[in-house]
């Protein structure tokens, strides 16, 4: 009579994904990057072959050279800030997971770029993963962030031939240790109701038609910002939301948008007013945040308040918005950039470290998460249900 071979132990492999970005903050690393994030089928805003053409013929050009020179600004000795903290939380989770004596193991994947998705699942099929668990570091879900990296999944997966389960964790917006991360965070930088401050909740912006097809990502974003107000005891006229990083002017947007909501909250501002801004669907600080926020969202609230003219329609990097408008606007707030770029402790706030702010700071960005111990108590947190730790 033959003996039944013992059954594998469960052993876990846990993917934690994100966008991308380029290998190199150089013209020709940033195209390639860009030719294969906005030939996504989630991303592109036409027909495929239509889009490839003018992708390739026109906008990877210029839009190459510019998004270069954005990542040029942001670029550390680690590298891509994105990729540096992603890996610095992979190593932290393998950590958690080893002390807790848990069969878990953590790889980082990108939708673009890499670590790819498909090393990381082949990474995980050689670990002896029986299963794989996926979360995609978007808080707050949405068709064309956590979609996209559920396809790519699928088809690292087809590849690699895994034959186990394959779980995904769409979104954790009102994940209670998420929640107060972001509240303590915003305590943290010196946010205080009780002195006038005013908080501004700024997420990515997606386009109106996805939502129309079902997409809840507006309604995570409002919980998200409902929860931590909340959390905060806020009263609801001491904070608002926003959308920003509109990609095109040819389709309608999630709004209201970040720059007119600036220029709005300026304009109402009271002296010595301090306003408050946070991304809370970044959990890694990033392009969108450690470029946009100082080089153009920042020196734009700033302009206002000192009563300078501004156009905040206008947003520098949109396509259809590469010519003599987006010009005049980004000029418009020059001078008052390089002033503040000056002062600002650029490596404590690309490492997301709060820095000491002087009593008249008008405008404060709260950092993201990022490889802080109380982002990784969130990631185990939210994983928690899907590997069996008893935390």
């Amino acid at each position: 009579m033959s003996r039944k071979q013992a059954a594998a132990p469960r052993k876990v492999g846990i993917i934690i994904a994100n966008t991308g970005t380029p290998e190199a903050p150089t013209r020709k690393a940033v195209k390639k990057y860009l030719s294969q994030f906005l030939m996504d089928p989630r991303i592109c805003p036409m027909p495929r072959p239509v889009w490839w053409t003018l992708l390739h013929t026109t906008i990877l050009r210029k839009r190459s050279r510019a998004s270069a020179e954005k990542y040029q600004k942001i670029w550390t000795e680690e590298g891509s800030p994105l990729v540096a903290i992603t890996a610095s939380l992979e190593r932290g989770l393998n950590d958690y997971y080893t002390e807790q004596g848990l069969l878990v193991v953590v790889r980082a994947g990108m939708s673009y770029g890499k670590p790819s998705l498909k090393q990381a699942v082949k990474e995980l099929k050689e670990e002896g993963c029986t299963e794989l668990v996926v979360l995609p570091m978007y808080p707050q879900s949405a068709f064309s962030t956590t979609g996209s990296v559920s396809d790519g999944v699928a088809k690292a997966v087809r590849r690699a031939r895994f034959k186990g389960d394959v779980r995904l964790v769409d979104g954790y917006s009102e994940d209670a240790t998420y929640v107060r991360a972001v509240a303590a965070s915003i305590r943290n930088a010196g946010f205080s109701e009780e002195s006038g401050d005013r908080l501004l909740f700024s997420f990515h912006s997606i386009p109106l038609k996805d939502i129309e097809a079902g997409d809840t990502y507006e309604l995570q974003t409002g919980a998200t910002s409902l929860a931590v107000a909340g959390e905060l005891g806020l009263d609801r006229r001491s904070w608002t939301i926003s959308y920003q990083s509109r990609f095109d002017k040819g389709r309608t947007w999630l709004s209201p948008f970040t720059r007119p909501t600036l220029e709005r909250l300026a304009q109402a501002a009271e002296p010595k007013s301090r306003l408050f801004m946070v991304c809370p669907n970044f959990s890694v600080d990033c392009l969108e945040t450690l470029y946009d926020v100082p080089y153009e969202l920042e020196p734009l609230y700033r302009a206002v308040i000192a009563g300078q003219k501004v156009n905040a329609d206008e947003e520098p990097g949109a396509l259809e918005n590469t010519g003599k408008a987006a010009a005049r606007c980004d000029d418009a707030h020059a001078d008052l950039a390089d002033a503040r770029r000056r002062q600002r402790a650029g490596d404590d706030f690309r490492r997301g470290a709060h820095r000491q702010r002087s009593d008249d700071e008008a405008f404060i960005y709260v950092p993201c998460l990022n490889r802080s111990k109380a982002h990784l108590k969130v990631l185990t947190a939210v994983l928690a249900p899907y590997v069996g730790d008893g935390e």
